[in-house]
């Protein structure tokens, strides 16, 4: 490997390092300039630092997931999995002016998976799908929707951002790490969230796609149904 080419975990923590430049710089110049509403400062401080350490969190996990020989894989209900994304996300959206909701079309049984895994890839892209839209513009709504395929459920998280086709998905994936905006049509960001996600289901034997779920589209990833239980 020459000085110029980088492995998957390389190019990764390059994308995660030029990613956590904005909202280390948001905090500086959160804490510098103060603000009349200290409460709602103070707020988005601490919203995001919240989600840079889960940025980073995330990451690690990836990491240790791709280290190991074999991932031991166990049933899991998506619905309480989205559910729990939700509840993590919802403070982000509200500082974004974004509406969130969980979209679970119809009943299905538990999914083989890494459940730690599955809540961060999720809430890693929540928490791109939530800061891509920016602060002021029209209100919008991010969905994380579950819905039936022919071969296992489709989860993923939706909205209504213009620019987010299959194609510019791909060339993304052969730019991140070595260009800062690899999804320049979608966001202004590194894109890390997004790879870190994908590189979390990717050790799941999964991997992440643009999808479309009730004529919203976003990132989503197939998940192959348990056979040992039954859940809602």
């Amino acid at each position: 490997m020459t000085a110029f080419e980088y492995g998957p975990q390389e190019r990764l923590l390059r994308a995660l390092a030029e990613q956590l430049k904005m909202p280390l710089l948001h905090i500086a110049r959160s804490a510098e300039l103060g603000g009349r509403n200290r409460k709602q400062t103070l707020d988005s401080i601490a919203y995001t630092a919240d989600m840079a350490m889960q940025l980073i969190d995330s990451y690690l996990l990836s990491t240790e997931l791709h280290s190991q020989p074999s991932l031991q894989l166990e049933p899991v209900s998506v619905s309480s999995v989205m559910q729990e994304v939700a509840d993590r996300l919802t403070p982000l959206a509200k500082q974004y002016d974004q509406d969130l909701e969980v979209s679970l079309s119809g009943k299905y049984g538990p999914v083989m998976a890494h459940r730690d895994s599955l809540a961060a890839a999720y809430t890693m892209l929540g928490y791109a799908m939530i800061e891509s839209q920016p602060v002021g513009e029209q209100r919008g709504t991010v969905t994380l929707g579950v819905h039936k395929s022919s071969v296992g459920l489709v989860a993923g998280v939706f909205g209504n951002q213009e620019g987010l086709t299959a194609d510019m998905f791909r060339r993304a994936r052969a730019l991140y790490g070595r260009s800062r905006q690899p999804l320049a049509s979608l966001s202004s960001s590194a894109g890390a969230s997004i790879f870190v996600a994908d590189s979390l289901l990717g050790a799941m034997s999964t991997s992440l796609r643009v999808a479309h779920h009730h004529k919203m589209s976003g990132f989503a990833a197939t998940l192959s149904p348990s056979q040992q239980l039954q859940l809602v």
